[in-house]
C-alpha cells in the first residue's frame, strides 16, 4: 500500500471515529469537522492516484522511447 493511500485510511478512520463520537454527544460542530477531515481523506487518495497514474504512464512513455531509439539502432546497421 502507497504512503499517500495509508495517510487516507488513517485520516479517514480518524475522521470517522470523531464523526461518531460527536453525533452521540449532539456536538454537530465537531461532526462537521470530522466530515471535512473525510473529505481532506478522500483528496488525499485522489492525489496519489493521479500520481500513481501519472508515474504508470510515464514509464510507458519511456519504454516505448528506448525500443524506438533501439529498433533505428538496429535499422541503422550498427550492430
Amino acid at each position: 500500500m502507497k504512503i499517500l493511500d495509508r495517510a487516507a485510511l488513517v485520516i479517514g478512520a480518524a475522521g470517522m471515529w470523531l464523526y461518531m463520537a460527536s453525533v452521540e454527544q449532539d456536538r454537530w460542530s465537531r461532526a462537521a469537522l470530522s466530515v471535512a477531515i473525510m473529505v481532506l481523506a478522500f483528496v488525499i487518495k485522489k492525489i496519489g492516484d493521479r500520481i500513481a497514474e501519472s508515474q504508470e504512464q510515464q514509464a510507458e512513455q519511456e519504454e516505448e522511447h528506448r525500443n524506438r531509439v533501439f529498433a533505428a539502432w538496429i535499422r541503422s546497421g550498427s550492430v
